[in-house]
């Protein structure tokens, strides 16, 4: 399996990533449900007897459910109107609506703080953008456009939803957030690509007077929120648990899922939730069985400095929703992969040679790197950068061809590139720089034929900014000569933040069983449901769209639980 790392950098691992990393026990356990239920492919025996997850009987591992906790062994109860497990950015957003819906609420955490690292909310159409003079977007046409770029692999009532419910949702997180002191900020990650829409909705939180870019940690005004919605639960007379990990969910004899048992330190809790249960227990990238099993992706194929994965979520949320009969998306199953900007520049391979129209889009750029030898790519450049790149965002532009912390009212500047992320790229060893193409080669460590092949690339790329692009077919406005020292080369680093793809849910949160029936009293909110990617994390339409939808589903499925 691929290298995973834990130190992160705002420009390394990129934007709008929303890791609901908390909840549940890597072995969770449910009351009353076989080892098969909800998953069909588990099959029986020819015999007629029940297969079982076994590396023998090639079920995965993780479809098979454990044997029950014993009410002997609970050391507490709990009674609550909804629990909620996993207090992320979407259970905690879930938990604050439904306690301003006055449902009573216990909400469970696995850590003792949940991870927080997104920045970025996508919202369509929020009061705030008018404020700043941006004109609506049209909600059909992003819906239409996110299921064409999903190749209609997702659910259409969803993505609808989405669109045309969170600017609603928006506003009234953008509301608690300066109830709570932070200066929501529009930012300027709007794409003028011919080739893809791009919502200009990105907000981020800021503390007053304060440049996100410039604070110690970026993530804080996120970590601050979770803080804060959390003990919105507490002081409306609900309850908080850190360090407590859901371990079982219980079903009455009809199926409804009426609560859980959690597990603090050696403690069995059990959790009696009249209204239902809420898995927010964040993605499965970190379960390599789970990886292996709904991805296509050979991640033992790539260099490993190429290829990382930030990811700590086992997908203990899907396994309880598959144990308690709940269905998964069909795979393969999409995954949040970023990479470094590399703006529109030309871009090479380990053999030195060009593989892609740099003008592919964001999530385009990171397939087409996943599919050269070992995943390994460069970004090429020359001095004449300062110019080249703002003048590009007339033509491209977007979350992930833009500068970081940018907002909407704050012009390109070269300065910010060079104490912003060239400065990390740098310290890093990612950003190399030569006074010649022939040393920027040996700096890259191309040797003998592929460094006869980067130069005559470098040299053909020359060639058709004059005469026009007949290998890949870019654009003229983005072609550029490489030939004024110094020369740069990025060293592309593909990062996996999470699985974005989970148990299958309506519009309402509700997870769906095997016949698209919804299991009473089981939903499921953030990386915990499926539906609204397809075949890749396709944040192109809408950028900031993982935390976005935390936000609105979060929202939107306190009110329904009330009713």
């Amino acid at each position: 399996m691929f290298e995973t790392v834990s130190d992160l950098s705002r420009r390394n691992f990129l934007k709008g990533v929303a890791l609901g990393t908390a909840g549940l026990a890597g072995a969770g356990l449910i009351a009353g449900c076989s080892p098969q239920a909800g998953t069909p492919s588990v099959g029986v025996a020819p015999d007629g007897s029940a297969k079982t997850a076994s590396a023998e009987s090639g079920i995965p591992s993780f479809f098979g459910a454990p044997e029950p906790i014993g009410d002997d062994e609970i050391a507490e109860t709990l009674d609550a109107d909804v629990l909620v497990i996993g207090a992320g950015i979407a259970g905690a957003t879930t938990a604050s609506s439904c306690v301003e819906n006055g449902l009573k609420v216990v909400l469970v955490e696995k850590l003792e703080n949940p991870r927080a690292i997104g920045l970025d909310y996508g919202l369509v159409n929020p009061s705030i953008l008018a404020e700043k003079g941006v004109e609506p977007e049209d909600v059909y046409g992003l819906a239409r456009d996110h299921m064409e770029k999903s190749c209609h692999m997702c659910r259409g009532d969803k993505v609808y939803r989405f669109m045309s419910r969170s600017g609603e949702a928006g506003d009234w997180y953008i509301e608690k957030a300066k109830g709570y002191g932070f200066e929501p900020q529009v930012m300027a990650y709007a794409s003028n690509s011919d080739h893809y829409r791009n919502n200009r909705g990105v907000i981020e939180l800021w503390h007053k007077g304060i440049d996100l870019g410039e604070e110690e940690n970026c993530y804080a005004p996120m970590e601050e929120m979770l803080a804060n919605l959390s003990q919105e639960v507490v002081s409306a007379g609900g309850e908080y648990r850190n360090n407590t990990e859901a371990v079982q969910l219980l079903q009455s004899e009809n199926g409804e899922v009426v609560g859980a048992i959690c597990k603090n330190g050696d403690r069995y809790i059990k959790i009696n939730a009249s209204r239902g249960v809420v898995l927010a227990a964040g993605d499965y990238a970190m379960d390599a069985e789970m990886l292996s099993y709904y991805t296509e992706w050979d991640f033992d194929s790539y260099d490993p400095e190429f290829c990382s994965n930030y990811s700590t979520g086992t997908g203990d949320g899907h396994k309880m929703g598959l144990w308690a009969g709940a269905k998964m998306q069909e795979a393969p199953h999409p995954l949040m992969i970023f990479m470094g900007y590399a703006y529109g520049y030309l871009r090479v391979n380990k053999n030195g040679e060009r593989y892609v129209n740099e003008d592919s889009g964001y999530v385009g750029g990171v397939n087409s790197q996943l599919q050269q030898p070992g995943a390994a790519s460069w970004a090429i450049w020359d001095n004449k950068w300062s110019k080249e790149i703002p003048a590009s965002l007339a033509y491209g532009g977007g979350m992930s061809w833009d500068q970081d912390f940018r907002r909407i009212e704050d012009p390109w500047t070269a300065e910010g590139e060079e104490t912003g992320a060239w400065s990390w790229e740098r310290e890093s060893g990612l950003l190399l720089e030569a006074d010649s193409l022939d040393g920027l080669a040996d700096a890259i460590g191309f040797e003998g034929e592929a460094k006869e092949t980067f130069l005559a690339t470098v040299e053909r790329y020359n060639a058709l900014v004059d005469e026009g692009d007949s290998e890949f077919g870019k654009r003229p406005e983005l072609m550029t000569k490489i030939a004024e020292p110094p020369f740069y080369a990025l060293k592309m680093v593909v990062e996996v933040a999470v699985s974005t793809a989970g148990l299958i849910t309506n519009a309402d949160s509700e997870c769906l069983d095997e016949g698209g029936k919804p299991i009473p009293g089981l939903y499921a909110v953030g990386n915990n449901a499926g539906g609204l990617f397809g075949i890749d994390y396709n944040e192109v339409t809408v950028p900031g769209i993982s935390v976005g939808r935390a936000v609105t589903f979060g929202y939107l499925l306190g009110q329904h639980l009330a009713k």
